[in-house]
């Protein structure tokens, strides 16, 4: 049974948070949400100990379609970045707040970028194309994922600057607007650059907080030197170009690493 002890530690982790807000909230919203997500993750992981092809595929989706079609479509939330500054501008610690901060601000201080691998809806549709490897050297454009995120915020703050009445609604068809957005330039990147992940490395805000905070991550893919035979097939599969080889916070690449585990799953020694 200790194989099993990763998901239940994940399980916990998200059952703790969706007790505290539903006691703290008085919302019971709250205790279904996070425990519906703890326990798609923790099945995930289950199916990856157990080897299922498509065992991130399945989180994924479930996660990721939940947070696109129930909270974003039929709940009206802006579950983007955008929502994030929506929320924090009025002073009200709910929906999009508690979800950065849970999944993408200190959450990455435990798991990383798991959210951009197990949760995301953008990648979730990126990763049905089929650069899933990429295929041309990674480009030196990183800089403009801070160029999203600055609009993003500019967007926000112009709403309350000019006081523009019904932002509820705007921030609604911003969330809709934004993600076709994000789709279009995925996919369109994907097929320029041949890279599935092209958009998550080059233009995604959200890494703007992702990126700092996994450094420190507590979960992290390592590699046992004396197993390792340096065929670079790790290397090869990997979707955001990690170096798993290096064990060191400052590996290339680090805190880019989306706990996908195609490394560990090509390594024909075993040794991540």
């Amino acid at each position: 049974m200790k194989k099993y002890l990763a998901p239940a530690v994940m399980l916990a982790v998200f059952e703790t948070v969706a007790v505290t807000l539903t006691v703290t909230k008085h919302n019971l919203f709250y205790l279904f949400n996070f425990s519906y997500i703890g326990c798609s993750i923790a099945l995930g992981l289950v199916l990856f100990i157990r080897r299922h092809r498509h065992a991130r595929r399945v989180t994924q989706l479930l996660v990721g379609l939940y947070m696109l079609v129930y909270l974003g479509l039929i709940c009206r939330e802006n579950m983007q970045i955008e929502g994030f500054w929506y929320y924090l501008f009025t002073g009200v610690f709910e929906a999009a707040t508690i979800h950065y901060v849970v999944a993408k601000i200190f959450g990455p201080l435990l798991f990383g970028r798991g959210w951009c691998g197990y949760a995301c809806w953008t990648a979730m549709v990126l990763d049905f194309l089929p650069y899933k490897a990429p295929r041309q050297p990674r480009k030196n454009i990183g800089w403009l994922r801070y160029v999203f995120f600055a609009v993003s915020l500019a967007f926000v703050g112009g709403l309350f600057l000019f006081q523009v009445s019904d932002k509820e609604n705007v921030m609604f068809w911003a969330f809709i607007t934004g993600n076709l957005l994000y789709y279009a330039l995925g996919i369109g990147l994907a097929f320029l650059f041949q890279d599935n992940r092209a958009f998550c490395k080059y233009l995604c805000p959200v890494t703007v907080f992702l990126k700092p905070m996994s450094y420190f991550s507590l979960l992290r893919v390592k590699c046992d030197h004396s197993k390792c035979v340096s065929c670079g097939k790790c290397q090869k599969v990997c979707p955001m170009e990690v170096d798993m080889t290096d064990n060191s916070r400052k590996r290339k690449n680090g805190t880019e690493c989306i706990l996908c585990f195609e490394c560990a799953k090509a390594c024909p020694k075993k040794a991540l």
